[in-house]
């Protein structure tokens, strides 16, 4: 009974791989007039496939120990060997990049099989990843070569900041109308160093303040949902310390300011997209009297079925339609923490039952009135809408009749 239980529950991903494969047909169809990158073209006897530019996204690079965030416009590519054409190795795929980056005059980070790395996108795969940095500007790169060299992936990030269009006055006409502005001070990745480049918005805030003496501000930190709570909390907190020190250091009386982070708990947007999170990465300025607790309300628990979604978790939002389209009532969670630390918390619910624990993989079942309730946690997994392996964790939860 628990192996058709198991069956059962791991049929549901390779039912929306088999959902996926027609479309994933007709994208390759349909894309192969699409350009290479500006920066870098593709291999000989290869096609494009699939591709996607953003005009502002993030993307985690692996640099061999961990990952560096870039935010930037970003351009993905999807390579696949034409018709009749030889195959480059792997290795060749990857030293022709490398190669590139080096006669631009940048530096490989890491070539190799990336193992271990949750942060990292294609972790499990081999890859290449580089930067250049020329003429004060920053471009990253990452190669994954795969499928023996028949097909590769080729993610360009050319690092840029998020652009803050505001005047003193509309900053001022913000704070009096709804008693807040969000603004996008942009700090060094993962720290609470202000970037140069954002020196004009603290100007500006200096500047307003000392046009409205009675003004008295609140500095919150936010950030997104990438990493643990505890740590975004942290970084919060130090960034809008560093921007209240950033003011003081101008002349703004400190008692006129109060520093509070918020860490991931008060998102503006959906933090399953590159957009999203860039939105709510921010620094709010918050008018005294305009609701500013000490401390940080905590998140609501999400609920599913009766059974609580693992903290921070975001929602995939088309594995989730798509299973429901299929017939499946389910819901589709993804998260960057271990599956291990996911399993831990399901544990702990109580009317929860372990069914099943494998290496990668455990079930849980809830029996109610109305049904059962399966819980799926998995990591590493492969992804049904590109058939790509994930070191993130997924988590499934599928209400039974």
């Amino acid at each position: 009974m628990g192996n058709l239980k198991l069956a059962a529950a791991l049929s549901i991903t390779l039912l929306l791989g088999l959902l996926h494969a027609p479309a994933m047909a007709q994208d390759e169809e349909t894309e192969v007039k699409a350009k290479d990158t500006p920066y870098f073209s593709g291999m000989p006897n290869y096609k494009i496939v699939d591709s996607g530019d953003k005009k502002f996204a993030d993307y985690r690079f692996f640099n061999g120990k961990d990952c560096t965030t870039v935010e930037g416009k970003r351009f993905n590519r999807a390579y696949t060997l034409k018709e009749d054409a030889e195959s480059a190795s792997d290795l060749q795929i990857s030293r022709n990049y490398a190669n590139a980056v080096k006669n631009m005059g940048g530096t490989v980070l890491f070539e190799g099989l990336c193992e271990g790395a949750d942060c990292a996108e294609n972790c499990g795969y081999q890859m290449m990843v580089g930067k250049v940095l020329k003429g004060g500007s920053e471009l990253w790169v990452e190669v994954v070569p795969f499928n023996d060299g028949n097909d590769y992936y080729l993610t360009v990030v050319a690092k840029e900041s998020m652009t803050q269009d505001v005047t003193v006055s509309a900053m001022l006409d913000a704070i009096n109308k709804d008693g807040r502005i969000a603004l996008y001070i942009n700090f060094d990745t993962g720290k609470s160093t202000i970037r140069p480049d954002s020196k004009p918005i603290i100007d500006q805030i200096v500047q307003m303040m000392k046009t409205n003496g009675a003004l008295e501000l609140g500095v919150e930190g936010h950030t997104d949902n990438v990493g643990d709570a505890k740590s975004n909390q942290t970084l919060s907190e130090n960034r809008a310390k560093a921007v209240v020190a950033a003011l003081v250091a101008q002349g703004i009386d400190a008692k006129r300011l109060i520093a509070a982070g918020r860490g991931q708990d008060k998102p503006l947007a959906d933090n399953s997209s590159e957009e999203g999170r860039a939105k709510n990465r921010r620094v709010e300025l918050v008018k005294k009297g305009a609701a500013m607790p000490e401390t940080p309300v905590p998140a609501k628990t999400e609920e599913r079925f009766g059974v609580k979604v693992y903290p921070g978790a975001k929602l995939d939002d088309e594995q989730t339609t798509n299973g429901k389209a299929a017939g499946f009532d389910i819901y589709c969670y993804r998260t960057n923490d271990s599956r291990e630390k996911v399993i831990a918390f399901y544990k702990g619910q109580s009317g929860l039952e372990l069914l099943f624990s494998a290496e990668d993989s455990a079930i849980f079942s809830k029996k109610g009135d109305e049904g059962s309730v399966k819980v799926t946690v998995s990591s590493p997994w492969t992804d049904p809408m590109t058939g790509k392996t994930r070191s993130d964790t997924l988590i499934q939860l599928l209400k039974e009749e």
